[in-house]
Order: C-alpha cells, then sequence, then structure tokens
C-alpha cells in the first residue's frame, strides 16, 4: 500500500492588507520616536524592534525622560520615581547624556503605552486621564502606578489590547 503525501495548502495573502500592516508598524515606531523627543533625542530612525534592541543598548538621552514626563502630565519627580532613580540623579544629567540600559529599556517601554494609549483614546488629555484613573481590570490601581515595572507594563498592554478589541475592561 503506497503512503499518501499530503501537499501543504497554499495560502496567500492580500499586498494590500500586508502593506497597511507595515504602515501601521511604522507610523507606531514613528510615533515613538516623537513621544521620546524626536530628532533632538533620538538621533536615527526607529523602523523596527530590532532598532529599539540597539537603542536601549546604546541608551535613550536624559532629554527623552522630559518628553516623556510632559506626554504622561508628570513631574520629572514622579517619572524618576517610576524609573526608580533619585530626581537628583537624574537633575545631574545633561540633556545629551546617555542612561544606562535599564532606564533606557524603561524608557522605550513607557513610550511604547503612551503610544498604544494615543492610538487608542486618541487625545493626550484623554490619555492622561486613563493613564491616572483607577481601572477595575487592574486591581482597582492606576496604569500610571504600574508603569514602575515591566510586569506592570505588561498589564497595561493586556488592559489595553481589550480595549481596542472592545472588551469592556
Amino acid at each position: 500500500m503506497a503512503k499518501q503525501i499530503n501537499k501543504p495548502k497554499k495560502y496567500f495573502i492580500d499586498e494590500d492588507d500586508t502593506s497597511s500592516m507595515v504602515q501601521e508598524a511604522a507610523v507606531h515606531y514613528e510615533s515613538m520616536r516623537v513621544i521620546l523627543g524626536g530628532n533632538k533625542s533620538v538621533l536615527k530612525p526607529i523602523s523596527g524592534d530590532a532598532d529599539l534592541v540597539d537603542l536601549s543598548r546604546k541608551g535613550v538621552r536624559k532629554s527623552s525622560l522630559t518628553s516623556l514626563s510632559s506626554y504622561l502630565g508628570i513631574t520629572m519627580d514622579a517619572l524618576s520615581g517610576i524609573l526608580h532613580s533619585s530626581h537628583r540623579n537624574i537633575q545631574r544629567k545633561d540633556d545629551n547624556e546617555l542612561l544606562d540600559v535599564y532606564k533606557s529599556e524603561q524608557a522605550i517601554e513607557i513610550a511604547q503605552v503612551i503610544s498604544k494609549c494615543l492610538d487608542i483614546f486618541g487625545t493626550k488629555e484623554s490619555m492622561q486621564q486613563w493613564l491616572s484613573s483607577p481601572v477595575i481590570a487592574l486591581g482597582g490601581k492606576r496604569p500610571i502606578d504600574l508603569l514602575d515595572t515591566s510586569f506592570g507594563i505588561r498589564m497595561i498592554f493586556t488592559v489595553l489590547h481589550r480595549l481596542e478589541h472592545g472588551v469592556y475592561s
């Protein structure tokens, strides 16, 4: 008895769908670059996650923190707390000085949260209001209070993805 070999199925992807996904990703990465301070703070374009790895390893400029605090609607002192650093340590740095890998990575993750929030809520004011309000799906905690750990950021993204898809959170 001859063994029957199943031919692999061919799946076709509509080229228009692919280009729209690529455009969405490009907009997302450019949005993050703007949130991190634009051309003054992030010298190279960001076109993918590999660029984010590179940026976090090389370091984000201290000037990016000013931009992040503005988007979040908080003081630099409050942002210092989120980054687990004293405000004085951050004040000592020159605007062009690079942050260490861990603070850079956290700043980039916060920029990702801001970018996603702006996509969902549309305005900076609506985003700031949501970040500062208790959310039932986060155990009644304010999203801004969870930005200090990667686990908290992951929880925020879970809620944001649910909201994006119309799931009450």
